[in-house]
């Protein structure tokens, strides 16, 4: 699986998948443009949800976007307020809208695009309304995007992570109980790991998957069987 004479753009890529993405393309010698809200991590200050900001970012020689920011908010439906769940939407869903749209109007043969589902879209997880349903539309989009471009020559697939060891589930990891209970329902007996989620999109931009688009490619250690 090669990589040849890549440029690619991450979002999110100041901590967790983003992070994990940029590192491996960055090893295998891709030149990795990093965006990220906190700016850490060598990443470029950029919020997804603004659109100047997808309007100025610069689409020359760019042969891939891994879209990976995203948030989450914990909350059972009965106490979630329509504020929290309009942020949830605006980042998740708003956001790939418009990394999709900036992949739509730069599209070319050799541009391969990866968004980030998740799981909960085949298994649903209580106390995450807002979550669920941008994780939802995320992979909505992601087809609907995928059908447009592919007489263009673009791919874009999505990948929907089981629960994966970032700063963002960390606290959940750190509960025996919960810990527990996670091990027993994956069958793989682990959590994943961003590295895991990185692999899957190094795939989804290297040739080795050429004739994959619209694909939504679950990496969850068996969760969802």
């Amino acid at each position: 699986m090669s990589l040849p004479s890549r440029r690619v753009v991450v979002t999110g890529a100041g901590s967790g998948i983003g992070l994990a993405v940029a590192e491996l393309l960055e090893a295998t010698g891709t030149e990795v443009v990093r965006l990220d809200r906190s700016g850490e991590s060598g990443s470029t200050e950029f919020d997804v949800t603004d659109e100047p900001s997808w309007a100025a970012l610069s689409a020359v020689g760019v042969t891939g976007l891994v879209h990976a920011a995203g948030i989450r908010s914990r909350a059972p439906l009965a106490e979630t307020s329509l504020a929290d769940f309009r942020r949830v939407l605006d980042v998740n869903t708003t956001g790939t809208f418009l990394a999709l749209r900036w992949a739509a109007r730069n599209a070319h043969a050799a541009l391969s695009v990866v968004t980030i589902s998740s799981a909960v879209i085949d298994r649903r997880v209580e106390h995450q309304p807002g979550y669920n349903a941008s994780k939802a539309a995320v992979a909505a989009l992601t087809r609907s995007a995928a059908r447009e471009l592919a007489p263009l020559g673009t791919r874009v697939n999505a990948i929907a992570p089981g629960s994966i060891l970032t700063p963002m589930t960390a606290a959940g990891w750190d509960d025996a109980a919960h810990a527990e209970r996670m091990r027993t329902e994956i069958p793989l007996g682990r959590a994943g790991t961003a590295a895991d989620i990185a692999a899957a999109a190094a795939f989804l931009l290297s040739d080795a998957s050429a004739y994959t688009t619209g694909t939504i490619l679950t990496v969850d250690g068996g969760w969802t069987s």
